[in-house]
């Protein structure tokens, strides 16, 4: 099986969306602005997404605003109210109860030997809590917020301890990608 790991965007200050929102336009704004190789390895190696319902809502996913622009893998959104399956542009988002620790468990058997990303904080957080996160991607552009929602906040476990394994810097975008150790 593929790793699972955190995919995120985040201001200079560790920011992943604006004050007292959870929209993240901004991102789509700097990405059109510069992209790396790491971004690029992500993709091709990419087999399923998990994310939260909350961001499912709150990014307002449409035929023209979906995850990795459309890439057609399954798409696992964790909830706590079943529903249907739900198509949006070419994607099936696939909307699962029982869990963050299901949910994951789900996706890494559909991606098979490829990897699971993991979007939204609280499901990052949660991912992390539980110990089923291999490693963290995380962009950073040049932009400061002075505050808003940070991708780790309060953690309810003990440290975690990361090991860089890859960091990129272009014009716009510093990434790096972190291995969680132990």
């Amino acid at each position: 099986m593929g790793k699972v790991f955190i995919h995120l965007t985040m201001s200079l200050d560790g920011f992943i969306a604006k004050p007292n929102e959870d929209d993240w336009d901004w991102i789509f704004k700097h990405e059109a602005d510069d992209s790396d190789d790491m971004e690029n390895r992500v993709m091709q190696d990419l087999g399923a997404v998990v994310l939260g319902n909350k961001d499912f809502k709150n990014n307002k996913v449409t035929a023209d605003a979906l995850p990795y622009g459309g890439l057609q893998i399954p798409q696992f959104v964790v909830t706590h109210n079943a529903r249907k399956s739900l198509t949006v542009g070419p994607l099936t988002f696939n909307f699962v109860t029982g869990g963050v620790g299901k949910v994951i468990q789900t996706a890494k058997e559909a991606a098979g030997a490829k990897n699971v990303a993991i979007l939204g904080h609280s499901i990052a957080q949660q991912g992390l809590e539980l110990g089923l996160v291999d490693e963290l991607v995380v962009h950073v552009y040049p932009v400061i917020f002075g505050n808003g929602l940070r991708l780790i906040d309060q953690l309810g476990c003990k440290p975690i301890d990361l090991e860089r394994i890859e960091i990129i810097s272009t014009t716009q975008i510093t990434s790096m990608r972190f291995r969680v150790l132990g």
